[in-house]
């Protein structure tokens, strides 16, 4: 039996369900190790278990830590890969089969009449090997087999070296592992083509230094791989693989770190961090209003001291979050605290007072006119408890203030909101993309038409005022208004099945169950979840059920399905009852997931997805660090000083001095020049071509040379 299928007295206990001094009297002990004062701990075998037992303990999360190469930063992050008892869907179901053929064998009492009528183990044997259509040496090598090592035995035994490397050392995946994460001011992000060189340079380096003393730079490197004379150790030696067992290798490491480590943080954050995904459909209008700011993708004319002016125009507008019904907007030249102030007072005149204003922490946001003179924290208490001296228009009419994440977008409802006004930006003529590098060729053109017409050479300006493009873009939203939405608590039965309401018919049909809060215009004037393969991302697996997402986590620890992110796994679940699945990876046992709520607004949910996420970042970046001082990878400069260190000698063969053959006119020309210095060789008679060999000058090695130094 492997050594983790042995449990201590307490996980026996606590797995049967009994006493200590139970466990003690009925089972016998086998020794799974010795503790510092020389004793003998008990261990209990998995096999020698009861079946019932043996299935729920494997029913249990089993997760061993397997470092990558032995390197302590895998350690310290809990990057873990699931090891368990080989429950492929296959082998389940051949366990399942044989077990049921010598159950009768194993649980007696389950089967009185049998043995009743067959009194021995024989007869019984013979029984099963006919009922069955079996022979007896299997059904006895089957009971042999769970009597040594429970339901596992009954199926083939996977590899002693699976998911080990053949080829890899530890030393090789300890620096596979460092090169891949870029380390600031040694080397950034390398490829993995520029790993493999890095990797054969390295490797042809160590193989020249072992044995010999290390300086005192390469000590701090490599003292992991030192002895007591500061001299490399042969397990310092890099083995020679090939390029797809290091690109296999790299693609091993665990998604979460890699991102985090090669791409940074934003991209860590986007694709791998836990989300917290809102039950909107448990919310009532008007509760939260969520408001922002947009700079529109197209250029109009605002008003200035010369005349006009070319400018991308804002939108700032407020949408509620239940039925995502734009409330309020206006079109500004540049956003501030009097738009928001001019949104506010149009949704509060329009549809009354919302529960709570959800939006960012920009200045224009937390201005005194708007919260007080006082700075509000997340903690803040209720309105009511400030100090009226200190509370500005929002506290002044109850309304409560909750502020997003720092630098995180999606936690705004109105964003992707946002994306529908961008589509319709597309379509203007004005349009010139989110950024210089996306503008479409015929704006060009309208840039021209519009000098023109400041030279007064044209009658008309392309471009809109903005107080045109207001007008438009209020048609457009209201326009949006109108149209159907899919999201969480739009869904609607149609005599042809489902749809999706509109957020004018969501408003519609549930304001009416809303006690309305209104204040006087004056006021406001005066004062303002059977098995599916999925892939995990963000540590968690979702699915859809009756066109519902599903979210789900593993119990007792929400970050430990992380080192998962980007693989897929296998998801078990029950139809009747989707509260709780279970996760498979490389057809072995995680552990069981339960579904996640979705979270409601003001909850302590979003609290515990933001440590959880806090907790992760932290690991993450201490992991990398962890590895930044085990393993060392040479920075550029190292790297070619060593490579000339290695570079094979070339052996020159010697060059033999051949006579330069010269044309005979040539040289009796030369030698009448001598003697005659009026003599031109323009004026020499043509003759006839005669090749003369003249012995080559001393240190001439047949080649032309057009400048040579003494």
């Amino acid at each position: 039996m492997p050594a983790n299928n042995l449990l201590s007295k307490v996980e026996t206990a606590e797995l049967i369900g009994c006493s200590e001094r139970t466990v003690t009297r009925k089972l016998d002990s086998t020794p799974a190790g010795r503790a510092r004062n020389g004793r003998t701990v008990p261990g209990y075998d998995v096999a020698d278990l009861p079946a019932d037992v043996q299935k729920k303990w494997a029913g249990q999360p089993k997760v061993i830590e397997l470092p990558i190469g032995g390197a302590p930063g895998q350690m310290a992050l809990q990057l873990t890969t699931p090891v368990g008892p080989n429950l492929s869907q296959e082998d389940r179901a051949e366990a399942q089969k044989r077990y049921d053929v010598i159950e009768p064998l194993i649980e007696p009492d389950k089967y009185p009449l049998l043995w009743a009528q067959y009194r021995s183990k024989g007869a019984m044997v013979a029984y099963l090997c006919k009922a069955h259509a079996t022979k007896p040496r299997t059904v006895y090598n089957w009971l042999a087999a769970w009597q040594e090592r429970g339901l596992p035995g009954l199926v083939s035994r996977d590899r002693a070296d699976k998911g080990k490397p053949r080829a890899m050392t530890p030393a090789a995946l300890d620096w596979l592992l460092a090169a891949a994460m870029p380390r600031k001011g040694v080397y950034g992000v390398l490829s993995i083509k520029e790993i493999a060189r890095a990797y054969s340079e390295e490797m042809a380096w160590r193989a020249t230094h072992i044995g010999q003393p290390m300086g005192d730079f390469e000590r701090d490197k490599y003292a992991r791989y030192l002895d007591e004379d500061y001299k490399l150790r042969d397990s310092a030696l890099l083995p020679k693989v090939s390029y797809e067992t290091l690109r296999t290798w790299f693609d091993k490491i665990p998604e979460i770190a890699r991102t985090m480590a090669r791409q940074g943080g934003e991209a860590f954050r986007n694709s791998q961090e836990i989300l917290s995904f809102r039950d909107i459909g448990a919310t009532m209008p008007l509760d939260y209003v969520v408001m922002d700011h947009r700079v529109l993708d197209m250029f109009c004319l605002v008003p200035s001291r010369d005349g006009w002016k070319l400018a991308r125009p804002w939108l700032t507008a407020a949408i509620d979050m239940r039925t995502r019904k734009w409330l309020g907007w206006v079109i500004v030249e540049t956003p501030s605290s009097d738009s928001i102030a001019a949104v506010l007072k149009r949704v509060f005149i329009d549809h009354g007072l919302p529960r709570q204003l959800y939006w960012d922490n920009g200045k224009d946001f937390r201005c005194e006119w708007l919260e007080g003179g006082r700075r509000p924290s997340h903690k803040e208490g209720r309105v009511g408890e400030l100090d009226g001296a200190w509370r500005g228009v929002i506290g002044t009419l109850g309304i409560r203030v909750t502020h997003a994440i720092v630098k995180n977008a999606r936690a705004k409802l109105i964003e992707p909101n946002f994306g529908r006004i961008s589509k319709f930006d597309e379509t203007l003529p004005e349009f010139c993309g989110h950024k210089p590098g996306s503008r479409p060729d015929a704006f060009d053109e309208l840039l021209a038409k519009h000098e023109k017409w400041i030279a007064g050479a044209a009658d008309s300006t392309p471009f809109r005022t903005i107080n045109q493009v207001a007008s438009l873009y209020s048609r457009v939203i209201e326009d949006l208004n109108e149209r159907p939405l899919e999201g969480e608590g739009m869904q609607k039965v149609t005599p042809t099945g489902r749809g999706w309401m509109c957020p004018n018919e969501a408003w519609e049909i549930l304001i009416d169950r809303v006690e309305r809060r209104t204040v006087d215009a004056e006021l406001l004037h005066f004062c303002f979840a059977k098995r599916r393969e999925l892939t995990v991302k963000h540590g968690e697996v979702k699915t859809s059920f009756a066109g519902r997402d599903y979210h789900y986590r593993l119990t007792g620890n929400t970050v430990a399905l992380m080192a998962l992110n980007g693989q897929a796994v296998e998801f078990a679940y029950d139809q009747l009852d989707l509260g709780e699945a279970a996760i498979y990876y490389q057809a072995r046992f995680v552990g069981l997931a339960h579904c996640v709520e979705l979270r409601r607004m003001g909850e302590e949910g979003f609290v515990e997805d933001e440590r959880n996420r806090r907790a992760a970042r932290r690991e993450v970046k201490k992991f990398i660090e962890a590895v930044h001082k085990a393993v060392p990878v040479a920075d550029p400069e190292t790297r070619l000083a060593r490579r000339a260190e290695v570079l094979p000698s070339r052996e020159m063969a010697p060059r033999v001095s051949a006579p330069v053959r010269v044309p005979s006119a040539i040289v009796e020309a030369e030698n009448t020049a001598r003697e005659d210095r009026t003599f031109s060789f323009d004026n020499a008679a043509p003759a006839a071509v005669e090749v003369v060999e003249r012995p080559a000058p001393e240190g001439d090695d047949g080649e032309f040379r057009f400048f040579q130094g003494e």
